[in-house]
C-alpha cells in the first residue's frame, strides 16, 4: 500500500487549484494536455518531426502503458480542467533511485509545474528515495536546474520505436529530515 498523500500545502497556487492523484479515468485529459504543452512549449528544442511524432505516441494505446508504468501520477485541477502533471516511479535500471517521469504544466508562472514536482519529490522520500534522476526536453532544464537538479549527460529517450526525442539527464539528492525535525515547506 502507498504511503497516504500529505495534504499539507507546500507552495502558494491560484485560489481554487487542486493537487490529487490522476486516475485512468483522467487519461483523455493527460493526453489533450501532453500533446499541447509539448508542442507550445518545445518549439525552439524540438524538430516538426519530433513533435509529430510525439503526438503520435500520446494519443496511441501505448501512451496509457507508458502512463500505468508510473508508481504516482500528480495533477493539478482548477474547474475540471487539468492545468499539470507530475509522476514518478522507481527505477527499473537498479531499484536504488526515483525517477521523476514527467513535468507538464499547461501555463508557466503560477508555481504549478514547481508544485506537482515537489510532491512527487516528497512522495519518492517518503518511500525511502533520496536520490532522483529525470529527463527532459532542453527547453525544461532551466527550470529544473532551478530545483535543485543538475545535467549529468544529454543524448536521446526512446519512447517507442517511432518516437525519440533529445534530451538532458538529470540528477538529484535530496535532503533526508531528521527524526523529529520539522517538514519543510516547498
Amino acid at each position: 500500500m502507498m504511503p497516504g498523500i500529505d495534504r499539507r500545502p507546500t507552495g502558494t497556487l491560484p485560489a481554487g487549484i487542486e493537487i490529487r492523484q490522476l486516475g485512468i479515468d483522467d487519461f483523455p485529459a493527460v493526453r489533450y494536455l501532453h500533446g499541447t504543452v509539448l508542442r507550445a512549449q518545445t518549439a525552439d528544442a524540438l524538430t516538426e518531426g519530433e513533435i509529430a511524432a510525439f503526438a503520435s505516441l500520446v494519443n496511441s494505446p501505448a501512451y496509457s502503458d507508458l502512463l500505468r508504468e508510473e508508481n504516482e501520477i500528480f495533477s493539478a485541477w482548477l474547474a475540471g480542467e487539468l492545468l499539470g502533471t507530475a509522476a514518478w516511479r522507481i527505477n527499473a535500471d537498479d531499484g536504488t533511485q526515483a525517477r521523476i517521469g514527467f513535468v507538464f504544466a499547461r501555463h508557466s508562472g503560477f508555481g504549478i509545474g514547481s508544485r506537482l514536482l515537489a510532491e512527487a519529490e516528497a512522495r519518492a522520500l517518503a518511500w525511502g528515495f533520496d536520490r532522483l534522476t529525470s529527463f527532459t526536453t532542453m527547453n525544461a532544464v532551466p527550470f529544473f536546474q532551478k530545483r535543485g537538479y543538475t545535467v549529468v549527460s544529454r543524448g536521446v529517450k526512446v519512447f517507442s520505436p517511432e518516437c525519440a526525442l533529445p534530451v538532458a539527464f538529470l540528477a538529484k539528492r535530496l535532503a533526508r529530515r531528521r527524526a523529529g525535525s520539522p517538514a519543510r515547506a516547498h
